[in-house]
């Protein structure tokens, strides 16, 4: 999937709440979108506003592309007529701007605000650090000495599970809750799951 980032609308919805961005803080983000994109098999277009030439300007990075618009255009043009051009492909857009959300709707994208967002990504980066230190330290602790396996125990504590009935989903459930579902809100959910 293909992400594109309306990147100083993202940078600005999450705590410390800034208005001037650091060129320290720019280059951490996108490392942060470069190693959630790896690490997700996804291609991140991180698009700011302005930047050191007159018209876009873009660097290739290996899943990121980094796009600064210029000064004759802001990031949300850049973006429409980008997600505009590529709207066949597997997209979806990051931004709290709600103009730009509408018209990532009428072209079918979805969208997700950049607060929730940015929560999925530090909730990424941080499982991938603690793997990461998990996978240092190959100690095994031993809380209790017992004979009996974790799975022994498991199994015996599972038939005394009640069952409700609200456990089974029948066919007439899982048909009425899908009408129930817009097909735009299908895709979205199709796309969220890929984050």
């Amino acid at each position: 999937m293909i992400i594109v980032v309306d990147a100083y609308n993202l940078l600005r919805a999450v705590p410390p709440y800034k208005k001037t961005i650091t060129d320290k803080e720019r280059v951490q983000f996108i490392a942060q979108l470069s190693a959630y994109g790896r690490r997700k098999s996804h291609k991140m277009v991180i698009v700011f506003d302005g930047g050191p030439h007159e018209w876009p300007f873009k660097e290739n990075m290996k899943t990121v592309q980094v796009v600064y618009s210029g000064i004759h255009e802001s990031a949300d043009d850049y973006i429409k007529e980008y997600i505009d051009i590529h709207k066949a492909k597997d997209l979806m857009l990051v931004s709290s701007d709600s103009e730009l959300n509408r018209y990532a709707a009428r072209l079918n994208i979805p969208s997700i605000d950049s607060s929730t967002f940015h929560q999925l990504l530090m909730q990424e980066l941080s499982t991938r650090q603690s793997s990461v230190a998990h996978q240092t330290h190959n100690q095994v602790v031993i809380m209790h000495d017992t004979s009996e396996s974790i799975d022994a125990i498991m199994l015996e504590a599972s038939k005394n599970v009640p069952i409700k009935s609200d456990d089974f989903v029948t066919n007439k459930d899982r048909a009425a809750s899908s009408e129930r579902v817009s097909k735009q809100e299908r895709v979205l959910l199709k796309k969220l799951k890929k984050l």
